[in-house]
Parts: structure tokens; C-alpha cells; sequence
């Protein structure tokens, strides 16, 4: 499969094939979300994969009893491990550097098949304790992933046109 084929079957899936992942496709899975830049290639992160059932069941809680967290063999916490560190133009590094590394994570699993699905309801401080990140630390984001209960394939997605979202050289409504 190539970048565009990925992109393009990519989607949020929120039920998933009762199949585990092996431990080799997981780990060329995170392979690629750890060659994902980093700001001065600090790669002030961390990925906590959760395969085992008690600890998910700990991740369903914190996230809002979403059903389909306890039903994804994996579960992935994306963390930084510098959340304080704000890039020049204002923005924190850690959330921009883990959504680059969470995105290489989300094709890479749609090149091999699988489905992911983005989490961003979920009560931090809850997720910390849930699986032992140390109270310095972020979890930027949290990612289903697993088999879908249907195959990936290239949908319409609702998107906006192109022009209601791109300019040229300067901002215009």
C-alpha cells in the first residue's frame, strides 16, 4: 500500500475483530511511529502499548466507558516526557511531536491492515494512575488499535473543499 492509499483508508474505527496483533506487527508498527520528527529531535516521548485485559479495562474507565477501548487488543498512550516545553512559536513541542508520531502510528497500522482510532476523551490525571506515568509527565493522546469487524477501505470521507481551508501567502476568510 502506498502513503496515499493509507490516508485514504485510514479511519476511526470503533469496533474491532475479536484477533489479537502479533508482537512483530506491533513493533513495525511502532518502528515507524518512532522515526516521526521531533522538535530538535528530542523524541521527548513515550509509548505505552496495553495488550493486557485488567490494564484496558483501567483505560475504559478513564475513558469514558467508550466500549470500543475494552474491545481494541491494544490500546496505545502516547506520552510526552516534557510537557513543559514550549516551541518558540508558542506551542507546546510534546502535543505537536506526538501527534506526528501517533499519525506515522495510525498509517503504518491502515498499511498493515489494522484499524486505530484516536482518543481524546479521557481524564488525565486518571489515565496517569491507570498505567504508572509519573505525574511529570503528559498523555497527549490515547489509540485503539486492532482488526476491524470490516475491511479497510478507501470511503468518502466529509471533508471540506480544498478551498475553504487553504490561502495563499497571506490568511483570507
Amino acid at each position: 500500500m502506498d502513503v496515499e492509499d493509507a490516508i485514504l483508508k485510514r479511519r476511526s474505527v470503533r469496533s474491532y475483530k475479536n484477533k489479537g496483533i502479533s508482537r512483530e506487527k506491533l513493533e513495525k508498527i511502532m518502528d515507524c511511529a518512532r522515526m516521526a520528527p521531533s522538535a530538535n529531535n528530542r523524541q521527548d516521548w513515550k509509548f505505552v502499548v496495553v495488550d493486557d485485559d485488567v490494564v484496558k479495562d483501567r483505560i475504559y474507565e478513564v475513558a469514558n466507558r467508550q466500549g470500543f477501548v475494552r474491545e481494541a487488543p491494544v490500546v496505545i498512550a502516547g506520552v510526552t516526557t516534557d510537557p513543559k516545553d514550549i516551541m518558540s512559536c508558542g506551542v507546546p513541542a510534546g502535543v505537536v511531536d506526538l501527534s506526528i508520531a501517533m499519525d506515522h502510528l495510525a498509517l503504518k497500522a491502515a498499511d498493515e491492515g489494522l484499524g486505530t482510532c484516536w482518543i481524546g476523551a479521557f481524564n488525565q490525571e486518571e489515565a496517569k494512575e491507570a498505567i504508572e506515568i509519573p505525574e511529570k509527565y503528559e498523555v497527549v493522546a490515547l489509540m485503539t488499535v486492532g482488526h476491524p469487524s470490516r475491511p479497510l477501505e478507501a470511503e468518502e470521507k466529509n471533508r471540506k473543499d480544498l478551498e475553504e481551508i487553504i490561502s495563499y501567502n497571506t490568511y483570507t476568510e
